[in-house]
């Protein structure tokens, strides 16, 4: 390793790689960063304090989101749609967020704060178009996103956004209005709660804390590019591994 030169700072490219190193392994970032200040000193020996760390990141998510959209490789012949919700706070806590454009909302486990995200995957597994919305976000907020794009399938939720094909549904007086559903698009539409499954499970989606909109945004940026990295299956083919 090179010796350690006077007033040496890490750059981005380094401080980058360690915040995709960390969620790849699946770690908490902060307690991973602080750890990697010891433990890969040899490695990365003027990494800043864990503040400024994260103020990088929140600088640097433009660049998140556009090297995620890179991976991508853009839209495709289909594409689905769906909502996640992003918890920041529960219970007694929930009226102590003050983030800006954070709203309450109901998910899985029950009322939330925090925000909603709703990201647009192509038939590859890859997200290429998202938005970060409050967390009492409705399916048709989320029309501009979706403007252009061909063959969108979402859930019933959707019905009301135009271009995008969802099951059939009932109205008032228990009629069912038929959408041209078929079953093969149901186990497509699937494929996006695994993608999320994987964000939450092994990126730590579900436990993101930011003390300000555009960290959070970063944070966000930051987990899609990994998951696109590891979907895209870059790492293997930069390894050498045969597909």
């Amino acid at each position: 390793l090179p010796p350690k030169q006077k007033h040496q700072k890490a750059t981005l490219a380094e401080l980058l790689t360690l915040a995709i190193f960390l969620l790849l392994q699946g770690q908490d970032l902060a307690k991973g960063y602080l750890a990697a200040k010891t433990t890969l000193k040899a490695y990365f020996p003027s990494l800043p304090h864990l503040s400024r760390f994260y103020r990088v990141l929140q600088k640097a998510q433009g660049l998140l989101a556009h090297l995620a959209m890179r991976l991508s490789g853009g839209q495709g012949l289909l594409q689905v749609v769906d909502l996640k919700p992003i918890p920041l706070a529960h219970g007694h806590r929930i009226h102590g967020l003050s983030l800006p454009e954070a709203a309450m909302g109901v998910g899985p486990l029950g009322a939330f704060a925090g925000y909603v995200l709703m990201p647009v995957m192509n038939e590859r597994g890859l997200f290429f178009r998202w938005a970060i919305l409050p967390g009492n976000a409705r399916e048709t907020w989320g029309r501009d996103l979706l403007d252009g794009l061909p063959a969108v399938l979402g859930d019933r939720g959707f019905r009301w956004v135009q271009g995008v094909k969802t099951p059939p549904y009932r109205v008032r007086g228990g009629r069912v209005v038929e959408t041209g559903w078929r079953g093969w698009m149901g186990r497509v539409r699937n494929w996006i709660e695994t993608r999320f499954s994987v964000m939450v499970r092994s990126l730590g989606l579900h436990r993101i804390e930011a003390r300000s909109y555009w960290g959070l945004v970063a944070r966000v940026n930051l987990i899609l590019l990994v998951h696109n990295l590891i979907r895209s299956r870059v790492l293997l083919r930069m390894a050498g591994v045969e597909l």
